[in-house]
């Protein structure tokens, strides 16, 4: 090819060759430009205070409420949706960033260490961004480990900051936590004892009422019909509690709510239909109004009996489950790795410093050589050319 065009490759040639002899005219002035990069950035890095980065790292949370309150409702029948509505969810990694990268963390590290005065800041907005830059919260991907990492020129500052992370993040959870288990065991102690109340009413008016009318035992469709109702009241009592449950603590959704709903009226006619009859189709109950005057008030009292001792048992698995969940809310931090102070700084990375500074000095002054020798050639080569760019440049200088 380069004996096809000679003329082509000798440009080349001479092409390369110019820019060779521009940056040897020009030597000194690149040599001088790198030499003073070098010589700032070497004392840049040797002045620059030295900083250390620090490390604490807590494990993600266990999620233990959720398996818990699958295991319920996998197998407590109706309970299970109440069950599932109380215990509800831990909340998961991106929570926790989210508590330590608040204003409320921040203000507990401020106040602690005094920032305001250590970075030297007039505004509370600028310590709010150093603490924020010279702060690292990363979650891993594969095992969910929360990694909190703090720099600061002093090593023993820089662990401590960071362990004053891990407790405010143990703090707040802890008190929300306690506060929602808390709340929720209140709620259904008092559920508890109004159903007490209801249950020994309805034991003492049944005995009262056979004792009167010496009247202890009905039929066996009756029987049926009694516990069939009981056992439906007893589901439209757990979903109406389950729906009070959400409205109570403010985690009520939509499409949850339309569909407890749907659930609540769908059982009251089927309770309906126990307790009036279907005349289209053959039941397996006696409607309530067919049985006689008696037998019906007695049915009625025994159905209340019913509904009411499945509704303690109710509420009282799910007040011993919600005593176990605020228990268990007590330690809800777990640190897998607390800060120590680091013996090895992590900036100035001074090598890096040096190096990047005289790759970009370097570039600098070659665009400086072949730019002075552009003007040089227009000053030999267009004299005109030259002093009206000359006089454009004036009002600069």
């Amino acid at each position: 090819m380069n004996a096809e065009h000679p003329t082509e490759y000798i440009e080349d040639e001479i092409n390369l060759l110019d820019l060779v002899l521009v940056l040897l005219k020009r030597k000194k002035l690149i040599i001088g430009i790198v030499l003073v990069a070098i010589a700032i950035s070497v004392t840049y890095s040797l002045l620059a205070p030295l900083k250390f980065t620090a490390t604490a790292r807590i494990l993600p949370p266990e999620g233990s409420g959720s398996s818990l309150s699958g295991l319920v409702g996998r197998s407590a029948g109706p309970l299970g949706g109440l069950a599932a509505g109380i215990l509800g969810q831990k909340s998961g990694p991106e929570l926790y960033n989210g508590i330590l990268e608040s204003r409320t963390v921040a203000d507990r590290l401020i106040k602690k260490f005094n920032l305001k005065d250590l970075y030297e800041a007039k505004y509370i907005e600028d310590v709010y961004k150093k603490l924020s830059n010279r702060t690292k919260i990363e979650i891993s991907r594969k095992s969910g480990i929360i990694s909190i990492s703090v720099e600061d020129e002093d090593p023993k500052r820089a662990a401590e900051m960071a362990n004053a992370y891990v407790d405010a993040l143990d703090q707040i959870n802890r008190k929300v936590h306690i506060s929602s288990g808390h709340r929720k065991r209140v709620f259904l102690e008092g559920r508890l004892k109004k159903v007490k109340e209801d249950l020994a009413r309805a034991e003492s008016n049944l005995r009262a009422f056979e004792e009167k009318y010496k009247l202890v035992s009905i039929s066996d469709q009756a029987k049926a019909a009694i516990e069939g109702a009981a056992k439906i009241k007893g589901e439209i009592i757990a979903a109406q509690t389950e729906l009070e449950v959400l409205k109570q603590f403010g985690t009520e959704k939509q499409n949850e709510a339309v569909m407890l709903k749907s659930k609540i009226a769908e059982l009251q006619k089927q309770l309906r239909r126990i307790e009036e009859g279907n005349p289209s189709k053959d039941d397996l109950f006696i409607p309530f109004k067919e049985m006689p005057a008696l037998g019906l008030q007695l049915a009625r009292l025994m159905r209340e009996a019913k509904i009411q001792e499945e509704v303690f048992k109710l509420i009282t698995t799910q007040y011993e489950l919600a005593k176990i969940e605020e228990a268990k809310d007590v330690n809800t931090i777990q640190v897998l790795d607390w800060a120590v102070p680091p013996d090895k700084k992590s900036s100035p990375k001074r090598t890096l410093i040096v190096i990047l500074s005289t790759l970009v000095a370097f570039f600098i002054a070659v665009f400086l050589a072949f730019f002075l020798e552009y003007i040089d050639r227009i000053k030999t080569d267009d004299p005109d050319r030259y002093q009206q760019l000359a006089n454009n440049l004036k009002p600069w200088k």
